[in-house]
């Protein structure tokens, strides 16, 4: 099996719903913090006061424009996705948006019809979209003229993958299915069994020429065959543990990442872990907690902890090189690069970038709105769309 690059952009019952991902990082500890008695908790969940800093490195918002209707609930996390020099953003009712990335010109925009919670994947030709009645409409994404639907068995709560020919789609079952892109044509679906509580999302698939990387709720990681759909290996990331549901929740709900024949893949209190492609196993895997998407550079890997810590690992060793905790408990996304710095943005709309070498904070601004993740970062410049509706493009110096 070969392991080339990722294409440029592929890139829960006992209860009956599934657990909105801020119950469980900040309601779900502060009950349990208020039946032990403890006082001192419950400070701790508070989100961490900003302190004054040096802003020498704040970003420069090159222009901002609609992202339709705002995503006021946290069940909606309708990120922007980058191609071809444009930038396509949706909303919750389904309205998308095409902007030129540079001059931030509106290019197109159509009406799906449909109820989205996950934004698209694209390619040079298509922009995806997945409903939450498992729907799956594909777009030109240089005109937004509508080309093909599809249907899926159940609600889409992760980005499709788009490549040249073939387009990933996953489905909150747990199953994956793999279309043809010019037509939408199904060609295989898989199922996967998933657990009976997880949090609200999945994370995306990664598509290969000859493989499709796949991260599920019960903390496994597994690298099909694209032809047909077949397991080619399996990894255990984390194994549930715990007396009840919610201890027992193991998601990998960040999108895993791949470089240097490597795949890095984060559960939901579970582990952190480096995995050899060529053959699943284990490079080194350490105790760690987190659900938003990962970066990396050449020697490090950057991840946000389910508490709001940043960390920087060593790619080789997954030893720390530093953790930044002033932004703890503020609802921090995942952390984006660009130009050499980090940044990440908060639920009170702050961007914040952090030096890559130490992790201190060296700029910040505020946006209109908490930041969702993930930003995405490509050509030299950073998209992001707020809780409030707005699409903001802009770079660090």
């Amino acid at each position: 099996m070969n392991h080339p690059h990722l294409p440029s952009e592929p890139t829960r019952p006992s209860l009956p719903l599934a657990w909105r991902r801020t119950a469980l990082v900040v309601v779900l500890p502060l009950a349990l913090a208020l039946l032990a008695g403890c006082s001192e908790t419950r400070e701790l969940l508070k989100p961490t006061p900003l302190t004054q800093i040096d802003n020498k490195f704040a970003p420069k918002i090159l222009w901002q424009a609609s992202a339709g209707a705002g995503q006021k609930s946290d069940l909606l996390r309708i990120a922007p996705v980058e191609s071809g020099g444009r930038v396509v953003v949706a909303d919750a009712r389904g309205q998308v948006f095409a902007y030129d990335i540079k001059s931030g010109k509106r290019l197109w925009e159509t009406n799906l019809k449909a109820h989205l919670s996950v934004g698209g994947g694209a390619s040079d030709a298509l922009v995806v979209f997945g409903s939450d009645t498992g729907k799956v409409f594909a777009l030109a994404i240089d005109t937004g003229k509508p080309l093909w639907q599809a249907q899926v068995s159940t609600a889409i709560e992760a980005a499709p993958s788009v490549g040249d020919t073939d387009v990933v789609v996953r489905a909150k079952d747990g199953s994956v299915s793999l279309l043809k892109a010019n037509d939408g044509r199904i060609a295989w679906s898989v199922n996967h069994n998933e657990p009976a509580m997880t949090l609200q999302g999945q994370s995306r698939a990664l598509l290969f020429p000859d493989a499709v990387a796949v991260g599920y709720d019960d903390g496994e990681f597994a690298v099909l065959s694209r032809a047909d759909g077949r397991p080619l290996w399996k990894n255990q990331i984390a194994l549930p543990m715990g007396r009840t549901d919610i201890d027992r929740m193991v998601d990998i709900d960040a999108t895993p990442l791949f470089a240097d024949a490597t795949f890095y893949v984060v559960t939901y209190q579970g582990r952190l872990a480096a995995i050899n492609a060529k053959g699943g196993q284990t490079l080194w895997s350490r105790k760690f907690s987190g659900y938003t998407d990962m970066s990396l550079d050449a020697h490090a890997l950057y991840a946000t902890d389910a508490n709001g810590i940043v960390w920087a690992l060593d790619r080789r060793t997954g030893e720390p090189l530093w953790r930044q905790a002033a932004l703890a408990y503020r609802g921090v996304t995942g952390p984006a690069i660009e130009n050499n710095k980090l940044v990440v943005g908060d639920k009170e709309g702050y961007l914040h970038v952090l030096n890559t070498e130490t992790g201190a904070i060296v700029g910040r601004t505020r946006l209109n709105g908490g930041l969702i993740d993930p930003m995405r970062s490509e050509a030299d410049t950073v998209a992001a769309v707020t809780r409030g509706g707005d699409l903001v493009v802009f770079q660090l110096p």
